[in-house]
């Protein structure tokens, strides 16, 4: 295991421990304490790294260009192959490149346009499935029709070729393993003439009207490996973990059906590492139009960070945190360093009791009995 790994995983383990320092939050009028440690910074935290991509799941909704009509697309392969690839240890980061070529090489034929017009293109490729299986799959946002940037002319496209993109993308895909020598001219035959009706390729559109509907696929597109209220149990005794998955959504009624699976807690882990994208690569792909505008809103987002407030009520559907849990009102924060964390937190336990997650003050002696 590469050591980026074990430092990730070494910096989970010590996750939420007072002595690294954390934010005392305080209702002056109730005295009571919201403690909240520094964050981990390991991206294999289900929490910390959740809200960490909630401030990226709103610079990706922010790039997006509401005039435009977009597209979710998911690019999909079948298990045989995804079986090959495992088997043969390869990296499936490739086919972001391949997806967005392949819509945009379609869209410039449909409208008959040269190089100049683009789209505009988020990509990103998860490589698990629901269950934590090995299932590399490109999600991508991408607008409908194409832009000239040089001179601001749109080419609307108001038909798309579902079908003839299915074998756009398994001929390109197969053509490319071909040609890394990933698989033998057998193995192309047979992917070629095993799938007659190419691999499959999922459209989704996108309600550019609703920010909250752009701003949830952004939200996926940017993390979609795994949520912590997917966990339903965790049992110290066996050492196991159970989990909640999406098993099947009915493609009418988009009513979607769900599973249970129990595993090793080390094997859940072991998963989670695997699944882990390798140290400073980049999860989120650029094309066409969107190249340019990313850095801009890049830094507009940095300028405009998200609160921690904001991202825990987005991520775990909770009320506002930094709430006063009696009064409603809000708490006033300030931060308590490493050097101040062991003195702050001996007072915690000694002049507080934790319930619900906030500390109360304790009673300095029991009120008098009644006569």
């Amino acid at each position: 295991m590469p050591n980026w790994k074990l430092v990730e995983t070494e910096k989970l383990l010590n996750c939420g421990k007072f002595n690294r320092g954390f934010v005392w939050n305080e209702c002056l009028d109730c005295k009571i304490v919201l403690a909240v440690p520094f964050s981990c910074k390991s991206r294999l935290c289900l929490s910390c790294y959740r809200k960490k991509l909630y401030g990226w799941s709103i610079q990706l909704s922010r790039i997006l260009n509401t005039e435009l009509p977009h597209y979710h697309i998911v690019f999909t392969l079948p298990g045989r192959l995804n079986e090959l690839l495992f088997q043969r240890l390869v990296n499936p980061r490739f086919l972001n490149g391949l997806a967005a070529k392949i819509y945009t090489k379609r869209l410039r034929n449909i409208s008959k346009s040269d190089n100049n017009y683009k789209p505009g293109i988020l990509s990103t490729l998860h490589l698990a499935g629901n269950h934590l299986n090995f299932n590399p799959h490109v999600h991508a946002i991408a607008t409908r029709d194409l832009v000239n940037p040089k001179s601001d002319e749109i080419k609307q496209i108001f038909f798309l070729p579902y079908k003839t993109m299915r074998f756009d993308w398994q001929m390109t895909v197969c053509k490319y393993l071909l040609k890394k020598k990933i698989i033998s001219k057998d193995e192309y035959s047979f992917y070629i003439k095993s799938y007659p009706r190419g691999f499959h390729v999922y459209f989704e559109k996108i309600n550019m009207n609703e920010s909250d509907s752009i701003f949830r696929i952004a939200e996926y597109i940017a993390f979609g490996l795994f949520h912590n209220s997917q966990i339903q149990k965790v049992d110290s005794n066996k050492q196991t973990l159970t989990f909640r998955y999406k098993s099947n959504v009915e493609s009418i009624t988009k009513e979607k059906s769900y599973q249970s699976l129990t595993m090793p807690i080390d094997e859940f882990l072991a998963r989670m590492l695997f699944f882990l994208p390798n140290k400073h690569e980049k999860s989120v792909r650029y094309y066409g139009i969107y190249v340019r505008p990313s850095r801009k809103i890049k830094l507009q987002s940095q300028a405009q960070k998200s609160t921690w407030a904001e991202a825990i009520k987005s991520s775990f559907d909770v009320k506002d945190p930094l709430a006063c849990p009696v009064c409603k009102n809000g708490m006033i924060s300030k931060v308590i360093y490493s050097f101040q964390a062991s003195n702050k937190e001996k007072e915690l336990k000694k002049k507080y009791a934790l319930i619900d997650g906030y500390f109360y003050q304790k009673r300095s002696r029991d009120p008098p009995d009644a006569f």
